[in-house]
């Protein structure tokens, strides 16, 4: 039976096992059954009991896959070794009793160790997510309202107040509303440059530079809705997690093209090319996932009997 997943996402760990494999670089792993009740766990604590020797020891990673209860499954951290057919790891969940499964210890390779290939994966990780933001992805956009803009603000930036969020890569649209009323008016406009005129209720447009977003300037205190390309964190270990769906095989294949190519590896090249391929997967994947979003077609009267000028609007 296929290990059953507990997260929506791969681990980093993931896919260092998978470039390990792709470089033919992954030692053979040890199965070990797990005995018909030898799954419990209690306070956070689970203990798996073997039918045989496990030979494991504190700080190997472990799958556990096919147990009954399917919570137990996924790839855990070897806390204790407590006998020679039981051991322990830490994980948040309810109390419970189940059995069944095995436990495949995830063994690193010989050259390509987590130390060496973390670099690698993390650049691999920013490049993927650099091509879905170079591709329109949604998955690379989110939203944030920053509230309380202050009266005659020109800027918000990382060291203004309020200042940008932390993920911020480059604004998509920019909506504004004065303090407490909702949002009504069309998305800003972006310029190139601010136009030269007087200060109104709104700001209207904006333009984006030295990575901050530049105002004329507003007579009221503003909420802004700003929806943007975000950036995902870099994994730090094998545990983190890569939270951009389905993205393993490309960021596998990238990696081991990074990693062969260090060492001058003549078939770097063909690990190029599997990232072209995995990367285009993965973006028809989400273009197609959305050609099954609804949508109702906007009446042809909206926005009739009202003024828009530098992206705002009111009413005539």
């Amino acid at each position: 039976m296929p290990v059953v997943a507990t997260s929506a996402f791969n681990t980093a760990g993931d896919a260092l096992q998978l470039v390990r494999a792709l470089l033919a670089d992954a030692d053979t792993p040890s199965v070990s059954s797990i005995t018909a009740s030898g799954a419990q766990r209690s306070g956070n604590i689970v203990t798996i009991t073997t039918q045989a020797a496990h030979g494991l020891q504190v700080g190997n990673i472990v799958q556990i896959g096919s147990v009954s209860d399917t919570s137990f499954n996924g790839t855990q951290t070897v806390a204790s070794v407590p006998t020679s057919t039981t051991f322990t790891y830490g994980q948040t969940a309810a109390n419970a009793s189940s059995g069944n499964g095995t436990v495949t210890l995830l063994v690193q390779g010989d050259v390509y160790t987590d130390a060496v290939l973390m670099p690698f994966l993390q650049k691999a990780y920013r490049k993927v997510q650099e091509r879905m933001r170079q591709a329109g992805s949604k998955t690379m956009t989110t939203e944030a309202i920053i509230l309380n803009l202050p009266i005659g603000a020109t800027s918000i930036t990382d060291s203004t107040s309020p200042q940008l969020p932390v993920d911020f890569l480059a604004p998509r649209t920019v909506e504004e509303r004065i303090s407490g009323n909702p949002f009504f008016n069309p998305p800003m406009s972006q310029v190139d440059q601010l136009p030269s005129v007087a200060q109104g209720a709104y700001n209207g447009c904006y333009a984006w530079y030295e990575d901050g977003i530049y105002f004329i300037g507003a007579t009221s205190t503003l909420d802004l809705r700003l929806r943007y390309y975000a950036s995902f964190p870099v994994p730090t270990d094998s545990s983190s997690v890569l939270t951009v769906r389905g993205c393993l095989d490309a960021v596998s294949s990238w990696t081991a093209f990074l990693a062969a190519g260090s060492r001058g590896a003549a078939n770097a090249a063909a690990f190029a090319q599997q990232f072209e391929d995995d990367m285009k997967d993965l973006l028809n994947m989400q273009a197609h996932a959305r050609q099954y979003f609804p949508a109702r077609r906007r009446p042809n009267n909206r926005g009739r009997g009202r003024f828009y000028g530098y992206g705002f609007g009111g009413t005539v």
